[in-house]
């Protein structure tokens, strides 16, 4: 956990696409390594791809820095009313790459968050969140959402299964109206499910005495290894960090050391 944590920040410190790219396919290589299942797979793939297309659309429409180069008109402005209105509808090639960029930093981010959700086991991540000082309850609240992502996806499964034994068609007819009246037939199920299911884990951890006082957990001892490898990543981290300074310092022009001019174009490369 403290890894993908490090890597995350990771994600947050650099701005190269390169480097975007090499920790998004560390992040999917930790999924091989996890030996997650076809199924966990498609369900990152899915997840990544409307990312990526979300992303990279907003950003083509919509992207509002100088300088930007039109590669598409959607809308010319001589459109009668809504070209007028909104001055034109173009895809920027900026907007694209910055779009892009922006995908690959999400998709690491939920290509990891996934991969804490899916290999941890709660008691090891609550006991993670103790550690570090976070309160009981609020812990317990944390990982009990984590685990009710896949509790909402098998519900929505047993929503759609159930409908389509009854002879539901989803895509039958196109129209908006049609499209509405099954995103109501459908998220209504859910929800009601989900909630009775909330309902009964509330009803339990209150029998339980949930909150009454703070539960004494015994922290397992990290070994040497744990310790070094979880340091060395720590140090990584905060090297980046001083790098990424040092180079927002020289680029304003507020501090620059000519025989640092290798380390950065090294950084302009991959920072």
């Amino acid at each position: 956990m403290v890894l993908l944590i490090l890597l995350a920040a990771m994600v947050l410190i650099v701005d190269s696409p390169r480097s975007l790219f090499l920790l998004f396919c560390l992040a999917l290589g930790l999924h091989v390594v996890a030996r997650s299942s076809p199924g966990r797979w498609r369900i990152l793939m899915v997840f990544i791809l409307l990312g990526i297309w979300g992303s990279m659309t907003s950003q083509a429409l919509f992207y509002t820095r100088e300088p930007r180069t039109i590669i598409a008109c959607l809308l010319a402005p001589t459109t009668p009313g809504i070209g007028a209105l909104t001055g034109g509808v173009y895809i920027y090639r900026e907007g694209l790459e910055y779009g892009a960029v922006q995908a690959l930093r999400s998709g690491t981010m939920l290509t990891l968050g996934l991969l804490i959700n899916w290999t941890s086991d709660p008691r090891q991540l609550l006991r993670s969140l103790l550690s570090w000082k976070l309160p009981y309850e609020l812990g317990f609240m944390l990982i009990t959402g984590l685990r009710f992502l896949p509790v909402i996806f098998q519900e929505t499964g047993v929503v759609l299964t159930a409908q389509r034994l009854r002879g539901f068609n989803p895509f039958r007819a196109l129209s908006p109206q049609r499209l509405i009246q099954t995103a109501f037939q459908t998220l209504f199920p859910i929800l009601a499910r989900t909630l009775r299911r909330a309902a009964t884990l509330a009803s339990s951890v209150e029998s339980r005495g949930f909150g009454r006082e703070t539960p004494q957990v015994a922290l397992p001892v990290w070994s040497y290894q744990e310790r070094f490898f979880c340091h060395t990543m720590l140090l990584a981290v905060c090297g980046l960090v001083l790098l990424k300074i040092m180079d927002a310092l020289q680029f304003n022009g507020l501090y620059y050391v000519s025989s640092w001019r290798g380390l950065y174009d090294l950084m302009k490369v991959w920072l």
